[in-house]
Order: C-alpha cells, then sequence, then structure tokens
C-alpha cells in the first residue's frame, strides 16, 4: 500500500528548518505533495518558491495555491477543501511543525505528524531571513542562496591580480570564487587564430562554473572575469564585437576594474605584454563597462592599497543586503 502524505507552507523563502522538515517527512510517507500557499501580494513570487522547491526535492510534488490578493491563514478551514481539489485521492498523512496540522489532518480525514514544533534543532524564520539574509546565510539552503546573493566581478588587463584578489576577497569574507574558464581553455586548445565559437565555448564554462559555485559560496559571490571582459577579448583576438555574445552577458552587482598599472609577470598562458597593449586592453574594458552601464570602481596603486580598496567596496555591499 502507499502511503500519501501533505505539507502545507509558503516557503518564502525555504530554509534548512524545512528542509529538514520535508526529508523527515520523506521517511513517512511513500508519495509526497507540497502545497505552496500563496497570494498576489507575496515579497517573493511564486513560481520562484515553486522553483526552488522542485530543485531541492525532486521526489515530491509541488503545486502552488494562489488565493488572491490576501494570503490565507494556514490555520484556514478552507484549506482541507483546496487540498481536496489538489489532490483528490485519500491523504493518509498532513505533516508540518505546528498546530493546524492536527485540525487540517482531522479535516482530511488523515493522520497528523507534528514535527519539531519549536524549531528547536533548526531555529529559522523566513521572514527574518528575507529582512536579513546575510545575517541568516548559514539557514539559507544552497539552492536558494542566488536569489540573495551578490556578485563581484573582477576584470582588468592581464598580471593585473584578478585571480589573486578574486582569493583573497574569497579568504577574507566566504567562498570559493569563480575562477576565470579562458585560461583553462587557452591551455588545451589548438593553437591558432581565435574562432568566434571559442569565445563562446569560454562563456559556456565560465556559466556553468559559476551557476554551480554560486550556491557554495557566502553572500557575495567573487568572480575572476566574466562574459562582459570575454567580450572584450574577442575584440582584441579577433579585431570585431560579437554581439551574440554581448547578448549573454549578466551584469553583476558591481564590478572591480583593476587598472593595468603592475609589474608584468611572464606567463606562456598571456598574450599582450607590451603596456601600449595592456592599456588598450584596460581602455576597451572601462569602455565595455561603460556602454553597458555598470556599476565599477576603480581599482589602483600597490597591492597593499588595491587589496583595501577591494576589502572596502565589498564591506558596503554586506551593508545592503540584495532585496530579491
Amino acid at each position: 500500500m502507499t502511503t500519501k502524505g501533505v505539507i502545507l507552507g509558503k516557503f518564502m523563502p525555504p530554509h534548512e528548518g524545512h528542509v529538514a522538515l520535508i526529508r523527515t517527512a520523506s521517511y513517512l510517507v511513500d508519495r509526497l505533495t507540497i502545497i505552496l500557499s500563496a497570494s498576489d501580494s507575496d515579497p517573493i513570487p511564486p513560481a520562484v518558491r515553486k522553483g526552488w522547491m522542485e530543485s531541492l526535492f525532486p521526489q515530491a510534488v509541488v503545486i502552488v495555491s494562489n488565493n488572491g490578493a490576501e494570503p490565507l491563514p494556514a490555520d484556514s478551514p478552507d484549506w482541507a477543501r483546496i487540498i481536496r481539489g489538489f489532490h483528490p485521492e485519500p491523504i493518509d498523512r498532513v505533516i508540518g511543525s505546528e498546530g493546524y496540522v492536527a485540525d487540517l489532518a482531522k479535516a482530511l480525514n488523515a493522520q497528523h505528524f507534528i514535527l519539531d514544533p519549536m524549531w528547536m534543532a533548526f531555529p529559522a524564520n523566513s521572514s527574518e531571513i528575507r529582512q536579513d539574509p546575510f545575517g541568516h546565510w548559514n539557514s539559507i539552503p544552497d539552492h536558494v542562496r542566488p536569489y540573495f546573493q551578490k556578485r563581484l566581478t573582477l576584470v582588468g588587463p592581464e598580471s593585473t591580480g584578478k585571480s589573486y584578489m578574486a582569493d583573497v576577497l574569497a579568504r577574507k569574507f566566504g567562498g570559493p570564487y569563480v575562477p576565470e574558464y579562458g585560461r583553462p581553455y587557452e591551455k588545451f586548445r589548438t593553437p591558432g587564430p581565435y574562432k568566434p565559437e571559442e569565445l563562446h565555448f569560454i562563456v559556456d564554462g565560465h556559466v556553468a562554473h559559476r551557476k554551480t559555485l554560486s550556491m557554495m559560496a557566502g553572500p557575495i559571490l567573487f568572480e575572476d572575469t566574466d562574459p562582459l571582459l570575454t567580450a572584450v577579448w574577442a575584440e582584441m583576438l579577433l579585431g570585431h564585437s560579437l554581439p551574440d555574445l554581448e547578448a549573454r552577458i549578466e551584469l553583476p552587482d558591481h564590478y572591480l576594474l583593476l587598472d593595468a598599472n603592475t609589474p608584468w609577470e611572464e606567463d606562456p598562458l598571456r598574450y599582450y605584454a607590451k603596456q601600449e597593449m595592456r592599456q588598450k586592453f584596460f581602455d576597451r574594458t572601462k569602455a565595455k563597462l561603460e556602454a553597458f552601464h555598470a556599476p565599477y570602481t576603480l581599482i589602483s596603486g600597490d597591492w597593499k592599497n588595491r587589496e583595501a580598496q577591494a576589502v572596502a567596496v565589498v564591506e558596503e555591499m554586506l551593508a545592503t543586503p540584495k532585496r530579491g
């Protein structure tokens, strides 16, 4: 006999307490349906929350119940009727963490399971997370983090310390950081002039890295290079822009533009050792940032000053959490 159960909640956002609750529920039933309570006034769109729940719990069925202009209280007697409409099959178990679960289970002729009602194992609150996501970062599941996360991207010519600075910032504020994908691509490519599709391969690899690492990183995702800088590389290597590549640019919350006035360090994977070419690269990067109206801070001076300037930017970003 297949045991069927339901869980009701807003999950706005889901937090580690919800994750523990639903994982526990999965041991109590064979088929779990998650009813996501929504309204037109919700600060986080229902579609976003549904995507989170489906990513976090791929074995469950996630159903959105949008109740119009105003949210429907969890203890409303209307929920039994609504749930029967979504779930016409008999329900064996209603699972949750609050007292209304017992009444809802009775109305559905099911057994209630009230788990960790005081959230003692995972003290978390969705409204508190919305107000201060950075202060509750460890309570936010991996798939939810990118929604609240800010992204800081380092751009500039070669040998200006982008990788070094990304590593320093990630160690200080929490990593990992997103590495530049162009370097491993360059190391293993067939020698010869670059082709346009190769720049797209680099963007593909970089964006894939970013999507994965963003779920592991802290409140600020540090990124060494991005598709905007790859668009500059396209102009330098091909002699013309790639509009289809530039259409793929997703601006971060802020850029750090590292100037070209640093000592050159020899590297077989680097192209532009002459200072005039490094300055040309810098000028094109700055122009690209401004063409896209991208917010950026110029980082210059010796290494100590550069680090201090970068840290100041991060601290300012942390002082103003992202609001979805």
